[in-house]
């Protein structure tokens, strides 16, 4: 799941820095370095908007009691929001098992709220625990990076680096996070995170580890490019309400589009060849091989073994387009190219990382813009 961890910041006065405060907290236990999962975090002061005159109550029902998994501390929670010292970090892909063990250890610590579960597809939990909290953090086992923004490394702070190798993590740098969470992000609404949730709940029962890969396999895809959703997550609404061979069809033609963009993800349009086959904008499938043949390293059962799988999953996806099929096949059909997916990033997941790729529409149009303007003398409001 995504989880918000809670504090009150106002009980670590006695500290030169909250943050500190509370990361040596939750890291110095070493559960999240000894579960190996793969996670991302953001950190930051929720802002629960009291000083606009909201109604506390309906904050509070908000930011706490729409969650579908909670741990808190209610009395110490009712005394965080008035005034609001709300402190939060929030952790994408974190498995409900393991927040319960750290909610264990650190109801110890009085400053400690409890642990809610975040729905990036509810409007407030969107507003309260994304939009205004900058990533920080991707964790995996020893693993860290520490994430700047926009190329900007002026960010990157050294010195932070060395305090998390006092946790335990040995194997430390930073990452850029492009465009995500910026002005040119066109991923962060409401909209977006429910075509992320229908995508995820059709994978629950899909996928091998339930709900946990299903989290794991979206965050990845995020990582890739979150264009990806807008075809996933059309199937998936669409399986919801299938009624004729033409609603099956559309599930499957939104699949065949998911193929597509990945292979446009995981390997560009190419006008040369690699032997006799193709590797221009057609030829998905090609490329989708091509990716494979570049990531397993000389290993010729591993290639045919995906590649096989790859053209299985393409063709049942096409065989939905133009025959009668019903909805439970076409429906494992999506859930076979998410699964295929995750084998393919698995491959090699730092190179599959992209995180201009689905925002160069907007980088471009924002350029054209800055340019237009220039050449026009307007120097925008002195």
């Amino acid at each position: 799941m995504n989880i918000a961890l809670l504090f009150n910041w106002r009980a670590y006065d006695d500290a030169s820095n909250y943050w500190w405060a509370t990361r040596e907290l939750v890291f110095a236990s070493g559960i999240i370095q000894r579960s190996g999962r793969h996670m991302k975090m953001s950190v930051g002061d929720v802002l629960v908007g009291h000083e606009r005159g909201l109604d506390p109550d309906l904050v509070y029902k908000a930011a706490v009691l729409s969650s579908e998994w909670r741990r808190v501390h209610e009395d110490r929670l009712t005394k965080a929001f008035l005034p609001p010292t709300l402190f939060a970090m929030v952790f994408e892909n974190m498995p409900r098992a393991l927040a319960a063990e750290l909610h264990e250890v650190l109801t110890l610590s009085p400053g400690y709220l409890g642990a809610v579960s975040v729905h990036f597809e509810f409007g407030p939990h969107l507003a309260l625990y994304r939009a205004s909290l900058p990533p920080e953090y991707r964790l995996q086992g020893a693993f860290l990076r520490s994430f700047y923004s926009m190329g900007s490394e002026e960010g990157c702070d050294e010195h932070d680096l060395k305090e998390m190798r006092r946790f335990g993590y040995t194997d430390v740098g930073f990452e850029d996070r492009g465009a995500s969470r910026t002005i040119l992000d066109d991923f962060d609404t409401p909209r977006h995170f429910q075509r992320v949730a229908a995508f995820r709940d059709l994978l629950t029962a899909a996928l091998p580890g339930g709900e946990d890969d299903a989290y794991e396999l979206a965050m990845m895809l995020e990582d890739l490019s979150p264009k990806l959703f807008n075809a996933l997550g059309a199937a998936a609404e669409r399986l919801a309400d299938v009624e004729t061979e033409e609603d099956v069809a559309q599930v499957a033609l939104s699949g065949r589009r998911y193929m597509e963009q990945l292979a446009d993800a995981l390997f560009p349009p190419q006008e040369v060849s690699r032997g006799n086959r193709s590797l221009n904008r057609a030829a998905y499938r090609n490329r989708l091989w091509a990716f494979i043949e570049d990531n397993t390293r000389n290993d010729v059962e591993r290639l045919k073994s995906l590649g096989a799988e790859v053209d299985r999953v393409v063709e049942e996806l096409n065989g939905g387009l133009h025959a009668d099929r019903a909805k439970e096949r076409v429906a494992q059909g999506i859930a076979d190219a998410a699964t295929l997916t995750a084998e393919l990033l698995a491959l090699n997941p730092e190179a599959a990382r992209n995180p201009y790729l689905a925002y160069s529409e907007s980088i471009f149009a924002f350029a054209r813009r800055a340019f237009s303007r220039e050449g026009s003398g307007d120097k925008g409001d002195d």
